[in-house]
């Protein structure tokens, strides 16, 4: 849950994420609550999405009519088949780290094999911000991250405006060394209040994650599988959003805990491909 530094924001990540109300710089006061104990079940009866999400780099996009009448527009396409990462379309941190943290360096990010990669070593991790900011859309993308105690992923929209209380909408987060649980965080209001939900698996394996993000509606989906859904208004984003990917470094109270002796010597993130679309004009109303 640690977010974009973003200019002003580099200091601001360092006391992020409380969680009385998701990963690109956050700030809150240290009597919130635990971000694990804040998020409500997992939804119960989870449905298949009529497109499944699966393989690597297909797009796992329905780019005809979803079932909801949402005919999503792709607009950006990132299959990190390149040497390296593209400047116009990424720009790196180079920064303190999450929570305060150890560094951010542009060194740890690489593209390698037809995919990207975050790797943490020591005190230095890193992470990226898309340069392109839209309002409301689809995103999706196909991650893993390596297990080992300190280090936590976290894939999320952050605000054009590098201004935590317009929301936060966190798609994918991994913060337990096992890799046991993947969570879906919405921070809202400035009191930083969030909505979402948790799922257990093995996410140091490959695993799909998309998610619809509409004037009315917010829906994630893991694998396929809707996971989660809320039509309330009130902690819904209004503000054009930018993805960030990042691997930040503990501690934050119960949410990543400390590197220890049992921490690998790297330890990485891994992204297969993104795909972000763009919603037509008339699911924006």
């Amino acid at each position: 849950m640690s977010r974009r530094p973003g200019r002003a924001r580099s200091l601001l990540v360092c006391a992020v994420l409380l969680l009385s109300a998701g990963c690109a710089g956050a700030a809150g006061s240290t009597g919130e609550p635990d971000l694990l104990q804040a998020l409500p079940a997992p939804a119960p009866a989870p449905t298949a999405v009529p497109t499944p999400l699966a393989g690597r780099n297909a797009s796992a996009a329905n780019t005809g009519r979803d079932a909801s009448g949402v005919s999503w527009k792709p607009v950006h396409s990132f299959d990190f088949d390149g040497s390296t990462l593209d400047p116009n379309a990424w720009g790196r941190y180079n920064s303190v780290g999450g929570f305060g943290n150890g560094l951010r360096r542009p060194s740890a990010i690489g593209v390698e094999n037809g995919m990207l990669r975050i790797t943490a070593r020591d005190n230095v991790t890193g992470g990226m911000a898309h340069r392109v900011d839209q309002l409301y859309g689809r995103w999706e993308f196909r991650a893993r991250t390596e297990k080992g105690r300190g280090f936590g992923a976290a894939i999320l929209l952050w605000p054009k405006t590098e201004n935590k209380d317009d929301g936060e909408l966190d798609m994918m987060e991994s913060p337990r060394e096992d890799r046991g649980e993947a969570h879906f965080v919405i921070h809202f209001s400035a009191q930083n209040k969030t909505a979402g939900t948790k799922i257990t698996g093995d996410f140091s394996q490959w695993h799909t994650f998309a998610m619809d993000w509409l004037p009315n509606r917010i829906t994630w989906y893991v694998d396929g599988v809707k996971q989660f859904e809320t039509f309330d208004k009130n902690v819904i984003p209004k503000v054009p959003m930018h993805l960030t990917i990042q691997l930040d470094q503990g501690p934050y109270e119960e949410w990543i805990p400390a590197p220890d002796a049992t921490t690998p010597e790297e330890i990485r993130l891994w992204v297969d491909w993104v795909k972000i679309f763009a919603a037509p004009r008339e699911a924006k109303r």
